[in-house]
Parts: C-alpha cells; structure tokens; sequence
C-alpha cells in the first residue's frame, strides 16, 4: 500500500524578481570545514584528540581557512581538542578556528574557557526555530525563542569583551529550512540588531538545510528572499550548511551562492549526519572545472584523502565524483575511442583549455596519470586497446591490428571474466605481432606463396609503367614485383605492414616503409598506385581507395590485383565451421573484403576514380599443402589462438575441404577469384 499521502509538498517562495536564476558563478565562495564537529559526531567511533589534531593538519594543508573545530562544552575530549590546538601553537596565523554553542549562557562561557588564547575565534551560536521544535520541543512562542537567541548574543558579547584576541560572531537560526521565512526573517533581524555588525567587522548569519526537504531552487530562493529582507546587509555575511537527506547537497550550496551566499560550510567527502553535509570536495571541483579558483590545493586532494580516510575509516567510493579511483576510467568502447581521439587533439593543438569527452578535468591535475583513463575489459574497443598500448608503452598499433587485437583482448576476458591489465594486453600484441611477422617470414613465404608473385606479372603489365614514373607499391612484399616495376625505369617506393618483408625488400634495392595501407601520408606525389594481393586485407576499403586517390598525382593510376567475391570460398567456409564447432575459438571474425566487380566500381567512382578496366578472374591456384597455405594465409582469423588450437584448426580445416580442394593426382589447390582493376584519377 502506498503511504505517500502522508507528505505534503514543500512550500514555494514568491518573489518578486527572481535574480539568482540568470546569474553565473564567477569566484568561489569563503569555504568553513566543518568535518571536527559535524563530521565527527557522525562517525560510528569518533575521533580522539591524537586523531583530530592529524586531521586539523590535514585540512590546514589542503588549504581551509575557516575549520570549525569541537563543540568544547559538550565534553572533555572536545574542550582538550581546543586547548591542545592553542597550547602547542597548531593553528596558522591565516586560519581561524570555531565552535558551535547552544544559546545557554553556561555552554557560552565554557567555550570560550576552550578557546583562551587563541588570536582569532568563530562564536557560532545557534537555537532552533522551526514550528515543530518551538511547539513540541520546547514549548515557546515566536517571541520566547528570540529572547532566548538575544540572551545568547547578550552572553558572548560581555564574554568578548575581555577574551583577549578577535572574535567572528556566527548565528544560525537552527532547522532554517523547515522555519517559516517570515520568522526566519524577523529573528535573524532581531540578533543582527543585538550583534551590531559593521562593513569592517562583519558577522555571519548561517542559513542551514539542517534537513534538506527542498529541491535546489526552492532553497536558492529562500536565500535570495533573506538576502533581500535583513537587516544591514552589507555587514552580514550569509553563510549556508546544506545537508543532503534529498541527495541534492552540492547543487543547492551551488544555487545558494548565486542566491547571495558568500560562504558554506561542509565536510570532505560529504561526511555527516543521516545522509552527510555537503562534499566540499565535490563542490570545489566544480568551481574548479569552471575555471574559477577553488582556493583549495586540489593538487593535493589525493594525499589529504588517503590521510583522512586513514583516521577515520571512511572509505573513497569508487565513482566519488572528482576523486574516486574509477571516476577517470572507461571501460566501454565508444568512450575509449572519444577520449584517445580527444587526448590526441589535445596533444595536437597543444591546448591551453581542456575539451576532451568525458572527462571532466584533466585527471593531471590531481595527479592521476592517462594510463588510467581507459582500463581493457569485455566492453572495451579498438581505440582504448590502441589507447593503453600508446599511452603506457608507446606502441602505435596499426590501424589494420586494432581491431583483431581488440577482438582477442575481448575474447580473453570474456572467457575468464573481468579486467584485463595493460601488461596482459601488451602481451597478446606481442603474440599477435609474433604470429603475423612468422605468417610473413620472407623465406617462408617464397618457399610456399611464390604464385602470388608470379602470376600477378599481368597486373604488372596492365601497369605499364614508364621510364621516370614515380610508383607506390602498396604491399611490397619481398620486393618481387617492385623489382618488376622498377626494370621499366620508374622509381619505385614500397610500403608494407610487416617489418620482415620491408627488410628484405630495402635488401633488394628497394625504398621501402613500414605502414599501413589505411595510414598513407601521400599527397599528389605518384604517377601511379600498384597493389598486388594486399586489398583484400583491408576491411576499411573505403580509407584505403580515399588515401590512394590523395597519393595519385591528377590523371594518376591505380592498378590492383586482389581477392574478389568468391576468393577462397571453400577454404573460408571450412574455416567457419570449424569455429562453429569449437567454441572455445570464439566468434569468427571475418578479416577479408572480398567485393563484386559493382561494388568496387562504386566505391571507386564515388572516391573520384574514373574505372577503365575492371574484372573478375577465377583462377584456381595450386598450393603444396593447404597445412602450409594455412600458416601463410589464416593469420587474420587465427592469431588469437594458441598453438594447440591453432594445430586443431588446421587438421578439421583440411578434413573439410580435402574433398573439394585435393586430387590425387594434381595435390592441394585453393579455389581463388581475383579482382583486376585499373582506374584514373579525375573524371
């Protein structure tokens, strides 16, 4: 059964003009800790002296002017606080330290016994005002809870008089937020009319949410309604202490300020009664995000926490805005993408504002490091994979190896669970990297793929390439062909993914470089483009044919050779079912862009190419054993698996496709269709 009836909504305010609304902050407020007193009071084991005089230190180091400390005539423990401060010279010249007293002339007196001796002191006196408490609690009209606030004012007055150093006078109508605005209004005047406040010496008139039953803006006009309606307001310095039972803490002190505070009092991390006191840490960061000086050193926040929570036992979770240990990290692939691109704009632009997605502050500026912006699990993409590897080891991973390498990292955890460490992701690149520079072993490959050469020496004269042209070849090889091309007298330069194959190519005469296909850094430079048995590796084709079109001189050419729609199709079938009955293999990844002669004449066209020749060539190509093509050709589906699994695959592969594949007489053959293309630059 719902019992919601039983509430009632919370009553608006009417205001005239209602200004707080279209302002924006500019300056932080004046900040008063108040984690020895309110925060402790909230702790399960509240803090003994040794424990509170290593949290004063904490909260001076990190910047508070203003600590509320004890509430000296509620016990021992608290009155020695204050002595041990004063007696030993703890505070700072430029802090001033305070209490909390009750409107009772003999807690008045007791505290300023605590506070003897201090240069500068912060008397917060405080009675509660709302209608209940006056009604039920103590019995007293409107009038007999003012008298009670002007004794209390009339107490630290006489009490001042002779105490020997500076004192801030503090009223808080207590509960202000379940008090009736108008006596809100009419005892707060009747206290500043008693204190006597002047511009050179203010006092503070302290606001609170002691239970936070509004939204934000409800209370923010509350603030402005008293602003506009005390007393002296020059010489009064509105201060708030929102509570956060509604969870709405940070933006009502935020609203307030705008409102017309000038100063709030809260605890580190939002301790508290119930459900806490406003987070000065959060609320400080957000001015801080909003290029206002926070007059915090926030480049600390991290020491003073671990310090704090050492006493006290309170822990850090783990999404705390600003400061929580997973508050800079992603683990979902889009973000990590969003936030390496933006990280590499930053670098980029060498910005002095911070704009990269989802993240709100530069986690430097607290210390955090990049590297812990993106953490690998199941979620995780590409771009963080790449991201960690960057970041932590400086390895700039191939565009054509993200994705498989992001595919294998989120195999592995999805088969184990949880998170996978930057170590681990280095070590299966390492593996990866291992496997595809085997698969291209230079020797290996002229041992058991020298058809791939051999039979593109048509491609090479659809080419025709003429003294003093400036050729790229893209996918170099061992430089076979590029010798080929370079027999006619154009200069030829080679790019090639694989380490082992540029090698062997520069030893051949050639100028080669290792990169990427989808990395191409050419403009307008070559007279033509030749690939051979590369493309059809390149999922990102249409990358591929843009950054070849940029490469092309006008009226350049582009001459190609590669696996077109039916490529390999027995091979490729067996490799799917053979995943599909192993499951431990993962899901198959189909790393080949194998398309029709419509769909590359589009593509081509729709870059800017004019297509002159373009065919499809069936050509079954004998092989020595299908084990051995499987070595040079499988990399793409297969790195990720070890080498037990890898031997497995090839043993199912070559049952499956022996009946179509093998003859007795003739051995292995795979059925291969090529994809011949030429293609003009401009239309």
């Amino acid at each position: 059964m719902h019992t919601h009836t039983k509430y009632t909504p919370y009553p608006t305010v009417t205001l005239d003009k209602r200004e707080w609304a279209d302002k924006s902050a500019t300056v932080a407020p004046r900040w008063v800790s108040t984690d020895l007193r309110d925060g402790n009071q909230a702790l399960a084991n509240p803090m003994g002296i040794e424990q509170k005089v290593a949290y004063f230190k904490a909260l001076v180091e990190f910047g508070f002017k203003e600590i509320e400390v004890a509430y000296p005539s509620a016990s021992q423990t608290e009155f020695d606080f204050c002595r041990r401060l004063i007696e030993e010279g703890l505070i700072p010249e430029d802090v001033t330290i305070g209490v909390l007293v009750p409107s009772i002339e003999c807690h008045i007196v007791r505290s300023f016994e605590a506070l003897r001796g201090a240069k500068r002191i912060n008397i917060h006196l405080y009675n509660p005002t709302a209608a209940n408490q006056r009604s039920v609690v103590f019995r007293r009209s409107r009038e007999q809870i003012i008298a009670l606030a002007l004794e209390g004012v009339e107490c630290i007055k006489r009490e001042a008089q002779d105490f020997g150093g500076e004192v801030v006078f503090e009223y808080s109508p207590e509960s202000f937020s379940q008090t009736e605005l108008d006596f809100a209004r009419d005892i707060s005047n009747a206290v500043i009319t008693a204190w006597e406040p002047t511009r050179e010496h203010p006092m503070i008139l302290n606001l609170p949410n002691t239970l936070e039953a509004c939204s934000p803006n409800i209370y923010a006009d509350r603030i402005e309604w008293m602003s506009k309606h005390i007393k002296n307001r020059e010489s009064v310095i509105i201060s708030v202490h929102p509570h956060n039972d509604r969870g709405c803490a940070v933006a009502s002190s935020e609203l307030a300020v705008l409102a017309g505070a000038q100063r709030v009092e809260g605890t580190i991390l939002g301790n508290g009664e119930r459900a806490g006191n406003v987070d000065l840490i959060t609320l400080a960061f957000n001015y801080f995000s909003q290029g206002i000086d926070p007059c915090l050193r926030v480049e600390k926040v991290d020491a003073i926490l671990s310090r704090i929570t050492s006493i006290t036992g309170m822990s850090v979770a783990e999404r705390h805005p600003y400061v929580g240990s997973m508050i800079y990290t992603a683990f979902s692939g889009t973000h990590q993408d969003a936030i390496k691109k933006g990280m590499e704009h930053h670098r980029e632009q060498n910005s002095p504002t911070w704009e990269v997605p989802y993240l709100a502050i530069d986690p430097r500026d607290i210390g955090r490091e990049y590297k812990d912006s993106i953490r690998i699990n199941s979620q995780s993409g590409k771009g963080g994979v790449a991201y960690v590897l960057k970041e932590i080891y400086g390895i700039d991973v191939p565009n054509d190896m993200q994705t498989k390498l992001a595919d294998e990292v989120k195999r592995i955890s999805q088969k184990r669970g949880g998170e996978i460490s930057s170590d681990e992701v280095l070590g299966i690149y390492e593996g990866m990297m291992k496997r595809h520079e085997n698969s291209w072993n230079a020797q290996e490959y002229n041992k058991h793929a020298s058809f791939v050469s051999t039979l593109a020496l048509p491609v090479v004269d659809l080419l025709a390439p003429i003294e003093g042209e400036v050729i790229l070849d893209l996918g170099c090889g061992e430089g076979t062909l590029a010798l080929e091309i370079q027999k006619s007298g154009a200069k030829v330069t080679g790019v090639d993914l694989s380490h082992e194959m540029v090698k062997n190519s520069r030893a051949k005469g050639i100028d080669a470089t290792v990169m990427s296909v989808t990395e191409l850094e050419f403009k307008n430079r070559f007279d033509a483009v030749f690939s051979n048995a590369v493309l059809h590796w390149v999922k990102e084709s249409e990358t591929a044919v843009r950054n070849i079109y940029e490469a092309l001189k006008p009226n350049g050419r582009f001459v190609a050779e590669f696996g077109g729609e039916g490529n390999c199709k027995t091979a490729v079938d067996a490799m799917k079912e053979v995943f599909k009955n192993h499951p431990e293999f993962g899901v198959f990844e189909d790393p080949w862009y194998f398309p029709s002669i419509k769909e590359y004449r589009t593509l081509l066209e729709s870059c800017g190419f004019r297509v002159e020749y373009i065919e499809l060539i069936p050509r079954p190509t004998p092989v020595d054993d299908i084990a051995n093509w499987l070595d040079l050709f499988a990399n793409g589906v297969t790195a990720h698996l070890s080498r037990e699994e890898f031997s497995v695959f090839k043993e199912e592969v070559s049952r499956i496709t022996k009946p179509k594949l093998y003859d007795e007489n003739d051995g292995w053959h795979v059925d291969y269709v090529r994809l011949r293309v030429k293609a003009v630059k401009g239309k």
